[in-house]
């Protein structure tokens, strides 16, 4: 039976989706010039891989469109239909944005297996290479500026964002590849078309990646087990905490909700036992800035505080094991 109960939960929004934003319009408006540019030099130059290349580059502009979708209204606080958010919004995003890849990069394998096995393959132009070697330049940079502005706010959907730029990155490299093969020699011509094939397959890895990570943590996944057992010393170090009974935790979105049974001696007033669990939702909210919401049961601990419990309560502190990263 609980001695009290007591409910700390903190409305504190997401970090300002302004800078998510715009890191993601400057990708969508880099993905325009691409889209445009790869189509037009890779139908006019004859070559597979660049057309390919441009279909992923569509597909990064579509995710552009869904990842402003989900900081916007992740972003949002909570109201009385969603008292914890919409922080699940963004995972909403990234698996969409995983099934656009997913099918984009099986369109691609298709058509490239196609004109291997029908021997449609042919050299491209000289002119596909630069358009190639552009494209590699600017996608590497948007994934540099992504994957900084994804540490800057903490937002997972900026993570897989950054990187579909960089799926891209590796694709036009491959476009490089396969097209400089097929203008070394004739014979080579179908290299093109491999590049085409090696695409695809990074396009899929990458959708399925992207996807499965977002599907764990939208059926209310757990953290690591190192991570949980960091929180739980963390809960024991603090003054007068007896036991840990029960620890729960599920992400919301890319943050983190808890749920803690605390043992504390049971001739504690209830004033007293309440100043201790608010004590350990500071402590677990400093610890890692994902938490959000802590809710605390306070029970009574019949067993005496003595060497052992003053052991368990502050553990083995050598080891920081890290916890899983959103």
């Amino acid at each position: 039976m609980n001695l009290t109960t007591t409910h700390h939960h903190i409305d504190s929004p997401d970090p300002d989706p302004r800078e998510g934003l715009r890191v993601t319009a400057l990708g969508a408006a880099v993905n325009i010039l691409l889209v445009v540019l790869k189509f037009a030099v890779g139908i006019s130059g004859g070559s597979r891989a660049l057309v390919a290349d441009a279909a992923h580059s569509l597909s990064d502009l579509v995710s552009d469109i869904v990842v402003a979708w989900g900081l916007i209204v992740g972003s949002r606080p909570s109201d009385d239909s969603h008292h914890y958010g919409h922080a699940k919004v963004e995972l909403l995003a990234e698996m969409i944005l995983g099934m656009i890849l997913l099918v984009a990069g099986l369109g691609i394998m298709l058509d490239s297996v196609r004109a291997v096995m029908s021997g449609e393959a042919r050299s491209p132009s000289l002119v596909v290479l630069p358009v190639a070697a552009v494209s590699v330049l600017l996608k590497e940079y948007l994934f540099r500026v992504t994957m900084q502005a994804a540490r800057k706010t903490g937002r997972s959907s900026l993570i897989a964002n950054a990187w579909h730029h960089r799926s891209d990155s590796l694709t036009s490299m491959g476009v490089l590849l396969g097209a400089g093969m097929a203008m070394i020699r004739p014979s080579f011509a179908v290299a093109d078309a491999l590049a085409g094939a090696l695409v695809a397959a990074i396009v899929i890895k990458v959708g399925v990646k992207i996807g499965w990570e977002a599907a764990v943590r939208i059926v209310d996944t757990a953290p690591a087990i190192d991570y949980m057992k960091r929180m739980e010393r963390m809960i024991l170090s603090v003054p007068k905490t007896r036991s840990v009974r029960d620890l729960k935790m599920r992400y919301v979105g890319h943050r983190i909700a808890v749920e803690v049974h605390l043992g504390l001696d049971p001739e504690m007033p209830v004033r007293e036992s309440h100043e201790v669990g608010k004590e350990v939702k500071n402590t677990l909210m400093e610890l890692d800035r994902r938490v959000f919401d802590v809710l605390v049961h306070v029970e009574p601990e019949e067993r005496p505080e003595g060497r052992d419990a003053e052991t368990r309560r502050h553990g083995d502190t050598e080891e920081e094991p890290e916890g899983e990263r959103g």
